[in-house]
C-alpha cells in the first residue's frame, strides 16, 4: 500500500467522481482507476460501487476513508516536522547555566529566541561548571552558560560571550564603604568570602596569584557557592567578598566598592560539544550569539583537547 494510493483513494471518495478525481490528482483515468482497484484487491475489500450515474462508499469504503485521512495528515505533519527540524525551527534543547550566566542579557536572548521559534522547547537546569561541562561532554545536555577552567575542555568548544568586571561587597556599615576604592592590601586583612577552587579554579587561581604578586595572602574564613548564599553572609556582617560588577544579586544590607587594582574578570562562555550538535541547537546558538554581539561563532569558537 503505498501514500500516493490513499490520495487517489481519498479524492475518488470526496469527490464521487472518477474523472472529477483523477484530474484532482493530475493522473488519467484509466491508471487511477487502476490504482483504485489494486488498492481494493490488497486490502481484500470493496471500497466502493459505481454504477452509470454515481459513485458511493461502502461501509468499509467509509471507514477506510476516514483513516486514510488520517494517515495522510501524520504524514504530512511528519514531513512537515522533518523539514522544520532539519532547519532548526523544532525540537527540544537541553541548556545548562551558571547563576551569574543569567544575570545578564541571557533571559532576554533566549526569549527573543522563543519568540521566533515557538517549536523550539528549550529545557534550563543549573549546574556548577565542573557538572555542566561533564553533562555537555555526556550528551545530557546540548550546551551550556558558565565560567571554564581550561584544563577540563576536552571535546568541548566554547566562545566568550560576554566578561564581568569584579567590585567588592561589603557589610552595609564597614569602613570601607567611606572609601572611593579598596586595594588587595587592604581586603587582605578582612575575613573574605570565596567560592570553593574545585567550582571555578582558573578564576579562583587568577584571584589568589593576584594577593601573592603583591606580596599578600588573604584570610579567607569560608568558601560557599553561589552569589546569593555569599551576599547573605555579607549582609549578616561574616566578612567581604567579590561580586560580579552590576550583578542583580544583592540584598539589603550590602554596599558595593570599586577596586583598585587591575582585577580578574568573571568570563561567561557558551559551551557545547565539538562536532556533536543538532540543527536546532545550532540555530539556538547562532541566535544567542548574535543578542551578544558575536558574529559568525562558529569560525571564533575555542576549541580545546588539553588535558590536565
Amino acid at each position: 500500500m503505498e501514500l500516493r494510493q490513499l490520495r487517489y483513494f481519498v479524492a475518488v471518495a470526496e469527490e464521487l467522481h472518477f474523472g472529477r478525481a483523477a484530474r484532482r490528482v493530475h493522473i488519467a483515468q484509466p491508471p487511477f482507476s487502476q490504482q483504485i482497484k489494486s488498492l481494493e484487491e490488497e486490502i481484500g475489500a470493496r471500497l466502493l460501487e459505481r454504477n452509470s450515474r454515481k459513485v458511493w462508499l461502502t461501509n468499509e469504503g467509509r471507514y477506510f476513508y476516514r483513516q486514510a485521512v488520517s494517515i495522510l495528515e501524520q504524514a504530512q505533519e511528519a514531513a512537515s516536522t522533518v523539514a522544520r527540524m532539519s532547519k532548526g525551527e523544532y525540537g527540544n534543547i537541553k541548556v545548562g547555566f551558571t547563576e551569574t550566566a543569567m544575570d545578564s542579557l541571557l533571559p532576554e536572548a533566549v526569549r527573543s529566541f522563543s519568540s521566533k521559534y515557538p517549536g523550539v522547547s528549550v529545557q534550563f537546569s543549573q549546574f556548577g561548571t565542573s557538572n555542566q561541562l561533564e553533562n555537555i561532554r555526556s550528551g545530557k545536555l546540548d550546551l551550556g552558560f558558565s565560567t571554564i577552567f581550561h584544563y577540563a575542555m576536552e571535546e568541548l568548544s566554547s566562545v566568550k560571550l560576554f566578561s564581568k568586571k569584579h567590585i567588592l561587597a561589603v557589610p552595609e556599615d564597614h569602613i570601607f564603604t567611606q572609601k572611593d576604592s579598596v586595594s588587595l592590601e587592604e581586603i587582605a586583612q578582612e575575613n573574605l568570602i570565596m567560592f570553593p577552587r574545585a567550582g571555578q579554579p582558573d578564576l579562583h587561581d587568577a584571584i589568589m596569584k593576584m594577593f601573592t604578586s603583591k606580596g599578600f595572602s588573604p584570610a579567607i574564613s569560608q568558601e560557599i557557592s553561589g552569589l546569593s548564599g555569599a551576599s547573605a553572609l555579607i549582609a549578616s556582617g561574616m566578612g567581604v567578598t567579590f561580586l560580579p560588577e552590576n550583578s542583580h544579586i544583592t540584598r539589603k544590607g550590602i554596599a558595593l566598592v570599586p577596586l583598585q587594582d587591575d582585577f580578574p574578570s568573571m568570563d561567561i562562555f557558551m559551551v557545547w560539544k565539538s562536532d556533536e550538535y543538532s540543527n536546532t541547537a545550532a540555530v539556538f546558538m547562532e541566535q544567542v550569539a548574535a543578542y551578544f554581539s558575536v558574529s559568525d561563532f562558529f569560525a571564533n569558537e575555542i576549541v580545546s583537547s588539553e588535558t590536565p
